[in-house]
């Protein structure tokens, strides 16, 4: 099951390298992975300029409002 959900806003952490670093933005989109892996489940992030990314769940840390 996966960790965040659709509309969770996010910040983009430095577990892997990637330009959007410290950016936050909205989960737009969930693709678990096939064989239940959490760690391995991808979100799609929409961020306010209106471009999309794939990230893996441990690239994400939920922002509480």
């Amino acid at each position: 099951m996966p960790r965040l959900n659709v509309g969770d806003k996010v910040k983009i952490l430095p577990a892997m390298e990637t330009a959007f670093i410290g950016a936050e933005g909205l989960v737009n989109e969930i693709q678990p992975n096939d064989r239940g892996i959490r760690d391995l489940d991808r979100y799609v992030v929409q961020f306010k300029w209106g471009e999309k990314k794939t990230f893996y769940d441990a690239q994400l840390m939920r922002i509480e409002t």
